[in-house]
């Protein structure tokens, strides 16, 4: 075959080839044909078009929300615990514990003050029997002993007595009668207002000095006057002598004598709030 012949064959070639991928390329691109076009690659899917993963799958991914849902509110805090102060104290003997009702009160020193529980309610005790004085026995006379209306708080003299409840100081002469001041000395009484025991007097009693007088009211956890020695505590172990009157007559039974008196054990509101107790 001369140069030119060989020439003429290669055209031919090239001609037909180029037809060739002209209608190649003319049907991949068609939508005519008698189906859909060919899908993308799942790689290359548009976002739009990718399923939604259902979080009930358990797939172990974590969906996205959805733009349309609200967030969920962020967890509050749980509130601390309020410490909730005692009971109300009884409003009348109905409920009333002898020995065992706590009357919310405030502990009478300061907290640094070191006590010694001295002599309780109901222990015997020197000198005549006043009608609202405890009894302790009776006597192989038959004669009724006089008892301890209170407790001893055994303290050194000039201790900061302090007030265990909000309320006015009232005269103990006008409430418990007859009153002998020989015994008692120096005292501060104080009624409470107090919500949780209204009418309940706490009695302080031998005091040195006095800081609250009749008629004013006062706060709890106020200064009302110093520990002594006045009254009938000469010659004893320095204390404050306390009582805890309710605003009512409590029944006791004693050795088979009734006694109706408004004076209870003031120890188990005392140790209720005693801080080296606690």
């Amino acid at each position: 075959m001369t140069g030119r012949s060989t020439r003429r064959v290669l055209l031919i070639v090239a001609a037909v080839a180029a037809v060739g991928a002209g209608a190649g390329l003319a049907a991949l691109t068609s939508s005519s044909g008698p189906g859909p076009g060919p899908s993308l690659p799942l790689a290359l899917a548009s976002p739009t078009t990718s399923p939604a993963v259902s979080p009930s799958l358990g797939s172990g991914n974590t969906p996205s929300p959805s733009p349309s849902a609200s967030p969920l509110p962020a967890a509050s805090p749980s509130p601390a615990p309020t410490a909730s102060g005692p009971p109300a104290a009884p409003t009348s003997a109905a409920t009333f514990v002898a020995g065992k009702t706590i009357v919310p009160m405030g502990w009478p020193f300061a907290r640094s003050v070191k006590v010694t529980y001295g002599p309780g309610f109901g222990v015997y005790r020197v000198g005549p029997l006043e009608p609202f004085n405890m009894i302790s026995g009776v006597s192989k006379s038959g004669a009724l002993l006089r008892g301890h209306d209170g407790i001893d708080l055994q303290v050194p003299v000039g201790t900061p007595v302090l007030a265990p409840f909000s309320g006015t100081v009232i005269d103990p002469r006008l409430h418990w009668i007859p009153w002998d001041p020989a015994r008692y000395g120096k005292v501060v009484a104080i009624q409470s207002d107090e919500p949780t025991s209204v009418g309940y007097t706490v009695i302080l009693v031998h005091l040195s000095s006095i800081g609250a007088p009749i008629g004013v009211h006062v706060t709890r956890g106020q200064v009302v006057g110093l520990t002594g020695i006045s009254g009938d505590a000469a010659g004893t172990i320095p204390h404050l002598h306390l009582e805890l009157r309710a605003p009512f007559l409590i029944r006791y039974r004693v050795h088979g004598v009734i006694r109706r008196i408004d004076a209870f054990d003031p120890r188990p509101s005392l140790l209720a709030v005693d801080p080296h107790r606690r």
